[in-house]
């Protein structure tokens, strides 16, 4: 069967850990919820809580609770074992509440006085008289002990009022404790369902965004391939304008190859054009001799007429042909010229295509990259998603664990309700009169550290410091700041007054609102020995105190706080402290510790 610690967290509710053990019984009385000091003062570690019924408390049984409220005393000789009831009227069971180990004694030390204390004439003794009214008080769960004139003047008494002002202090901290919880839980609920709310629009929002991105990863794959076959087109088209390029290049090397041929056919021509010039001046020369002749060169000269129609013939063709060539030259140039600007046209077209496709490669890398971008972010925002809908599920727990401590909050209120607590507790002579020592120094302290901005001493900023530089090689952890040295100088005067006030006084110290003490008295500032534990008791200066009471003390700006706690040397006091205000700015608080026996 499950122990405590698995009852506890699983089906048997835990009531909260109060200074004394609580246990919550059903009307047929068994055992419902119990804290973990029920546990450890009953030995129940370890043991079936399934079927535990409340004779597991000292052999209580369902009879003995009788009334709405009430004491059983156990049978046997421990007077200690008696337990406080009140009647659930809710639930129709019990909430019990069995004495704690210092009022355990306290039952324990009255009877063994009232044994040893003998009576006269049917009256007791004045011890006896006090421990019965001592044990009333107890047995009512009354925690208001004032005493006479008579019994303030002897010690036994003086430690039982002292006894009841520590735990009267301590279920007042518990219920300011409870209420201030009960009292924070409806928030906590509200802003958990709040958290819920965003946490599913998150959810929501981030669950779109999932379907964007693998949305635009699909349209970047297909631009990807889009641009893919583009790239391939202009590759091709590349390929064709370098060919076309060659072609034209091929064509005017031709072209001037052809004109070159003209010019020189043209040469040829100017040849037979001189020939035929000088044919026909022979011819002509050739008539004259024939003219001369007479009749026998008659013959000569129809030769040469013909001769000379021939040349004339051939000049007019040369002149023909020359007219031709020199046409064919002017168009082949004019082709050659057009065939070298279709060969720059078409080069230029490759080398912007050359560019193009480097271009669309880049922009396809780009894409791919951005597309592993994107791949990237969509498992980044599902796994943000993912962690949304954990917190999600985390937000609906934290609302069930909320109402379950609002749950315990108010269980606790019923809990210490058991106790009539004191009304007022200044009225204790000693917590009036420290809160009257506490007010004073703290007005003192703040009009000295006042002055000591306006002459210069120490700048605003330094004094208001929350840096700290640990002090090498000491243990437990010490600390240096900038305000130290003012501290070590003006403090002294002002906290001695007080801690020497009175003897039951321990302490009177100044701390910053992080629990850091620049200057402690000087029984506290003994010379530093190594062994941390003299150390933790003898040199307390220049500590931050981070326990529950001296973390509160400089931080709070309440007129006073009343705190009672377990010191870190293990003495149980009283810590009153005062907020301190250095031209109206919050510094630290002024606190006291003292004890009332």
């Amino acid at each position: 069967m499950p122990a405590f610690e698995d009852r506890a967290a699983t089906c048997l509710p835990a009531l909260p850990d109060a200074p004394v053990a609580l246990i919550r019984l059903d009307r047929d009385g068994r055992v419902q919820a119990l804290n973990r000091v029920a546990v450890d003062l009953l030995d129940l570690t370890g043991v079936d809580l399934d079927a535990l019924s409340c004779h597991c408390v000292w052999g209580l049984v369902p009879e003995d609770l009788s009334g709405e409220e009430g004491v059983w005393v156990a049978p046997g000789a421990d007077p200690a074992r008696r337990v406080c009831y009140q009647h659930d009227r809710d639930g129709g069971g019990w909430l019990l509440s069995l004495p704690d180990a210092e009022t355990a004694a306290l039952w324990r030390e009255r009877s063994a006085l009232a044994a040893a204390i003998p009576t006269a004439g049917g009256d007791e003794a004045p011890a006896a008289q006090l421990l019965a009214r001592v044990g009333d008080r107890l047995a009512a769960c009354e925690l208001d002990l004032a005493l006479d004139a008579e019994d303030a003047g002897r010690p036994e008494a003086r430690r039982l009022a002292a006894g009841f002002g520590n735990l009267a202090e301590a279920i007042r901290q518990a219920v300011g404790l409870s209420m201030q919880v009960a009292a924070d839980v409806p928030h906590v609920v509200a802003e958990n369902d709040e958290l819920v709310r965003q946490s599913q629009a998150q959810v929501d929002a981030l669950e779109t965004v999932v379907a964007s991105t693998r949305g635009l990863l699909t349209v970047l794959d297909r631009i990807g391939g889009d641009l893919r076959a583009v790239t391939s087109v202009a590759a091709s088209a590349d390929d064709s304008a370098r060919e076309g390029a060659a072609a034209a290049h091929a064509l005017a090397e031709a072209m001037a190859a052809v004109q070159l041929s003209s010019m020189r056919a043209n040469d040829v021509i100017e040849v037979i054009d001189m020939v035929a010039f000088q044919t026909n001046i022979l011819s002509i020369n050739a008539s004259i001799e024939a003219a001369h002749a007479g009749p026998a060169g008659r013959g000569f000269a129809v030769v040469a007429t013909e001769i000379r129609r021939l040349a004339e013939r051939a000049a007019e063709a040369a002149r023909d042909v020359r007219r031709i060539i020199g046409e064919n030259s002017d168009a082949l140039g004019e082709g050659a010229a057009s065939a070298r600007r279709t060969e720059q046209v078409l080069g230029g077209i490759g080398d912007l295509l050359g560019r193009a496709s480097t271009a669309i490669e880049t922009v396809a890398g780009g894409i791919a990259e951005q597309g592993v971008a994107i791949a990237d972010i969509d498992r980044a925002v599902g796994r943000v998603a993912e962690l949304g809908r954990s917190n999600l599920e985390h937000a609906a727990k934290v609302a069930e664990r909320s109402e379950a401590l609002g749950a315990g909050a108010g269980a606790l209120n019923d809990c210490v309700g058991l106790f009539r607590l004191p009304p007022d507790p200044l009225r204790e002579p000693r917590h009036a009169r420290v809160l009257e020592l506490a007010r004073d120094a703290s007005a003192a302290i703040g009009a000295t550290f006042a002055d000591a901005l306006a002459e210069g001493w120490i700048e605003d900023e330094a004094l208001f410091s929350r840096d700290y530089v640990p002090i090498a090689g000491v243990e437990p952890a010490k600390y240096e700041t900038a305000f130290d040295e003012l501290c070590d100088e003006l403090l002294p005067p002002l906290q001695e007054a007080v801690a020497a006030a009175h003897p039951w006084i321990v302490f009177a110290i100044s701390a910053n609102p992080d629990g850091y003490v620049p200057t402690h008295n000087d029984r506290f500032c003994q010379p530093l020995t190594g062994d941390p534990a003299r150390d933790l008791v003898g040199n307390r200066t220049k500590r931050i105190f981070t326990d529950r009471v001296g973390r509160s003390v400089g931080a709070h700006t309440d007129p006073y706080r009343l705190q009672v706690y377990r010191r870190d040397t293990g003495q149980i006091m009283f810590d009153l402290s005062v907020p301190v205000f250095v031209g109206g700015r919050h510094w630290g608080g002024f606190r006291v510790g003292y004890t009332l026996d």
